[in-house]
């Protein structure tokens, strides 16, 4: 839980932006592949395949997540929950974007607005992007107008493009409660 004291402030200053960034291999699930059920921003989606990944795989949560701590100065997801603890093996990762609201509220700080790209051939994000952003609103504690989701490909190139990966950027800005 350390906070950045540096040079630029600390969380205290009344605006904060951060930029949150994932990205896991998609396989077939088992017993074809290493692959978890498809989960993003908390919805279980059916798909094909899933991600490769030591917790749940959520790569909309994740980037979030670490938008959140980047907004904050923090250390990031990876170093908050290793997945090279076992106790994070599996582990809903709710509970790692609840971890990181909990410092935002600790730190004064409030939601101004969150804006989310993912990129990925399949499955296509439009039809679930409201459930998303109410699971996400839900989570954060906000207005679900304060999210923002967009769906991109790759247009086939590289791994994303070529339906082996996805990826996940979240920005983040945040107003002091003050």
């Amino acid at each position: 839980m350390l906070l950045y004291s540096g040079g630029m402030g600390t969380p205290s200053q009344s605006m904060r932006i951060g930029h949150g960034y994932d990205l896991h291999r998609l396989e077939a699930t088992p017993p074809d592949g290493e692959g978890r059920p498809f989960i993003l921003a908390g919805l279980p989606i059916e798909h094909e395949k899933g991600p490769v990944g030591h917790s749940d795989g959520d790569a909309v949560l994740h980037a979030v997540t670490d938008a959140l701590l980047g907004a904050l100065g923090a250390e990031d997801i990876g170093q908050q929950f290793p997945d090279t603890d076992p106790e994070w093996r599996d582990a809903d990762s709710r509970q790692f974007l609840e971890h990181a609201v909990d410092m935002m509220q600790g730190a004064g700080m409030r939601l101004g607005n969150l804006d989310v790209t993912v990129i990925c051939e399949r499955p296509k994000i439009s039809p679930y992007k409201e459930t998303m952003i109410r699971n996400m609103a839900g989570i954060l504690g906000v207005d679900p107008g304060l999210i923002n989701i967009k769906g991109k490909t790759h247009e086939k190139v590289d791994a994303v493009g070529q339906g082996h990966a996805i990826e996940v950027h979240a920005v983040v800005l945040l107003h002091a409660t003050d």
